[in-house]
């Protein structure tokens, strides 16, 4: 009896050559340790070098006015507006008007990122955030095999300093995504990529019809010149007047 072959069940992704697969496996329980070593230590420093801690960055942001009751009025607001659009674009029937709520959809969410960003940003810097960084980036040198099992990365001072900053990058961005349980392509998921996706499939359906009534035409002429056979013009036939010479009268 053949054996089955084993199905590889590790998620994965392109390399920035679009070319080699990339794998991420599950991180051991010394994975883990190491990342959360990497991550006290690096809190422990942002303290001592007196960089803010998230506590500290939101009474800032609050006493500043950067936060507080009308920046979650707002948010929210906008949220609703994401909301109601989005249940607009999923009930739309025409491709015109999906097309159009599908811009509005995400000129709306875009609209609500930029607010929460007036938080989002400024946290980002604090303590927490760049040790939890860093405890990502420990996990990114662990995570991430080749085909055949072999770690990319032997340590996370080889991940630390390697060449293609491409790799680096789009390695610990797929391990943020895998560590959040959302899927690579999260981004295309959206209610207004999906409609995007089926208008251009819409045109382009609507293209290839064109096309093929162009073609049919084209060939119904093709035909009907070869049925229409020219006609042979022919020359008029000209009758040539006989003249009869007249005898010269006798003197």
């Amino acid at each position: 009896m053949a054996e089955k072959k084993k199905v590889d069940e590790r998620r994965s992704f392109l390399g920035p050559d679009g070319i080699t697969s990339y794998y991420i496996a599950a991180p051991t329980s010394d994975d883990i340790r190491g990342a959360d070593w990497e991550y006290s230590k690096m809190f422990t420093r942002c303290l001592m070098e007196g960089i803010t801690t998230a506590a500290e960055m939101l009474d800032l942001l609050r006493r500043r006015g950067i936060i507080g009751p009308e920046f979650e009025q707002r948010s929210a607001e906008l949220s609703e507006e994401l909301t109601k659009k989005t249940l607009a674009l999923e009930n739309a029937k025409s491709m015109e008007e999906k097309r159009e709520l599908a811009i509005e959809v995400a000129a709306a969410r875009e609209e609500l990122f930029q607010w929460n960003q007036r938080q989002a940003g400024p946290m980002n810097n604090t303590s927490e955030q760049i040790s939890d960084d860093v405890r990502l980036e420990y996990l990114t040198a662990c995570m991430i095999e080749t085909e055949d099992g072999k770690r990319v990365w032997n340590s996370y001072d080889e991940y630390l300093t390697e060449q293609s900053q491409a790799l680096a990058v789009r390695a610990r961005f797929e391990v943020m995504l895998f560590l959040q349980g959302l899927d690579s392509d999260f981004l295309e998921q959206t209610p207004e990529a999906q409609a995007m996706r089926e208008i251009e499939s819409d045109i382009l359906k609507q293209a290839e019809e064109a096309l093929k009534t162009i073609e049919q035409l084209e060939k119904e002429e093709e035909e009907k010149k070869k049925e229409e056979k020219p006609k042979k013009k022919t020359k008029p036939k000209t009758t040539k007047k006989r003249t009869t010479k007249k005898k010269p009268k006798d003197e």
